[in-house]
Formats: C-alpha cells, structure tokens, sequence
C-alpha cells in the first residue's frame, strides 16, 4: 500500500522576495556599525575632555566673543546702503557717502623726504563726504629708542612695562603711564592687528597670544606689514602716521571704526 505525502514547496511568503532577509540584515549591520561608530567618537571626546584636551568653556565663549564682536564692530546701520571699495592693495566697506583714496609713490604723505623717490603704498585717506576723518602717512627716516609714554590699561603687563623702563634707563629717560584702567575704549580687529580706540587715538596690542594688552610705544605710528614702500635704494619701510579728526563725531568715529574692521589687503 502506497503513502501519498503532501509536500509543501518552501516558498516565500506573499510580498516578500527571496533575497529579502539578507537585505534586512545587511541594513542592521550598517546600522549597528554607525551606532558602533558614534559610541566610539563620543568615548574618544569624553575621554579627551576629562583629561583636558578639550575645553568646552574656552570653546563656547570664544564663539560668544566673535558673535558680539560681529555684532559691534561690522554690522552698520540697515538704513544706510553700503558700497564695497577696491582700490589698488585694499578693500573695504563703507557706507554711502563715505569713500577711500591710496596715494602711491610719495604722494598723500608728508613724512617722507620731498626730494627722494619711492615706490608703494605712502598714503591713505578716509573721508565722510569732503570731510577727511582719517589720514594714514608713510614715514621714512624716523627712528625710536625708547618708549616715552604707555598707556596702562586694567590688562596691562607688569613684565612688559619693567622691560620699557629698563630700554628708557638706558638712554637715561623715564617712562611716563597714561591711566586708562578706568577709561572707555573701542576694539576692534583692523587688518590682523588688535586694536584700541580712545577718542582719536589708536593703541595695538604689540604681542599677540597672551591675556595681555601690550600697546606700541608711539601712540601715532602704526606698523603696517602687509603694505608698505621702498625708496630708490632699496631701503623697505612699512611704518605709517595715521591722524584722527579732532572735529570727528562720535557717530562718525564708530563708523570708521567699522571701515576699518572691513579693511582687508588685496
């Protein structure tokens, strides 16, 4: 006697292709993998903070500084149009109404020998309207041997104010400190340089990377790097005077604030 056995094909069920299950864990395993993968970055970063490689306090609050300097120092008026100045070695935003002049080659400076030749950027001029409120000069043949004056600010440095006294004992002069510890200021960045404005004049911080403010000994001279000029014999100068408006605003001096902060070398 003959058994019939029903055999059922192993088939797939309804909707489900043959290849379905592999798919499926193929799926899981990336997932657990990019799971794996943060697990390990976020293990990795803990680690890193609790052994202080990484502050998270210095982090935040140097993007809380650059947000606020933003805030202050580029955003000027809605109301008023901008336009972008490009002359020849800079560029700038300035507001309608507002314009820029380089002088080249000996002119747009008084500092310089009239009968000598030179080639480069010696002149800088800011204007609101026909008004000049800024005046940047090329210098030649003007050397310093000590500081005569330092402003002293609440960040001062002890270490860096000894240093000048002893430069000035040398050549048997003093050093006299202007007290500005409790005195308002501007700052601002303006072509890589930290800068503090004190009514119309404008002290930069001489040694960068410290928690010190370390102004440069001539409160009138700026050392300007990424220009400069040359004279006939070769001589390379890159130390400019710059003179403030006496008859400037304090509207218009919070706006040139802003110029220069824009003020980038082409």
């Amino acid at each position: 006697m003959e058994i019939e056995q029903n055999v059922t094909p192993n088939t797939p069920p309804l909707n489900q292709s043959p290849d379905s299950n592999s798919k499926g864990g193929d799926i899981g395993v990336i997932l657990l993998n990019v799971f794996l993968a943060l697990v390990t970055i976020f293990l990795l970063g803990y680690i890193a903070y609790k052994n202080g490689y990484i502050n998270l306090d210095n982090i935040l609050n140097i993007q809380e500084d650059q947000d606020e300097s933003e805030d202050e120092n580029i955003d000027f008026d809605n109301s008023t149009p901008l336009e972008t100045f490009t002359g020849d070695v800079l560029s700038a935003i300035v507001p309608s109404g507002w314009s820029i002049e380089e002088y080249f080659d000996g002119d747009g400076t008084s500092m310089v020998m009239e009968d000598g030749e030179y080639t480069g950027l010696t002149g800088i001029k800011i204007f609101n309207e026909e008004k000049e409120i800024m005046h940047i000069e090329a210098v030649y043949g003007i050397g310093f041997e000590a500081c005569p004056e330092i402003p002293r600010f609440l960040d001062s440095s002890t270490e860096y104010e000894e240093e000048q006294e002893n430069i000035a004992a040398e050549i048997e002069e003093t050093v006299t400190y202007l007290d500005y510890t409790n005195t308002p200021y501007s700052e601002f960045e303006w072509l890589g340089k930290r800068i503090r404005r004190l009514s119309t004049t404008l002290y930069y911080d001489r040694v960068e990377g410290d928690e010190y403010f370390e102004p440069q000994c001539e409160k009138n001279f700026l050392n300007l790097e990424m220009f400069g000029f040359e004279d006939s014999q070769g001589y390379k100068g890159t130390v400019y005077m710059y003179t403030i408006s006496q008859d400037a605003t304090e509207e218009e001096l919070e706006t040139l604030d802003k110029i220069l902060v824009s003020m980038i070398a082409n």
